[in-house]
């Protein structure tokens, strides 16, 4: 396939215009921007679980211990969350940020376990 010349720079001019930088509105009270990003991705994780708990797929055997699994994670990781944002954020973020990977470990493992891909 060949392609004309004077196409090339519109490809070109296109491209540049699609790259934008994403800008988000900080979180009230947010303490730095790892809180607002744990913030946001519990929050994200809840809607998850929460539109996983209301579907027909929750009732499937397969389903169910997944999901359970996912909703003791997320109480643990929403725990430990809210005691360092309390503490003033003075403390690690590692075991957040552990605890928030294996829910959204858990997140995709119920939409596995519910036939998605």
């Amino acid at each position: 396939m060949r392609v004309s010349r004077s196409i090339i720079p519109l490809i070109l001019l296109l491209g540049m215009g699609c790259h934008r930088s994403v800008t988000t509105a900080p979180v009230p009270g947010q303490l730095n921007t790892f809180d607002a990003y744990a913030y946001r991705v519990l929050y994200d994780a809840q809607a998850a679980i929460n539109s996983f708990k209301g579907s027909q797929s929750a009732s499937n055997p397969s389903v169910k211990p997944v999901l359970n699994q996912a909703i003791a994670d997320y109480d643990i990781a929403q725990s430990a969350y809210k005691v360092w944002h309390a503490t003033g954020g003075t403390g690690p973020t590692t075991p957040i940020s552990d605890a928030i990977s294996k829910v959204q470990s858990d997140i995709a493992a119920i939409s596995t376990a519910a036939g998605g891909k």
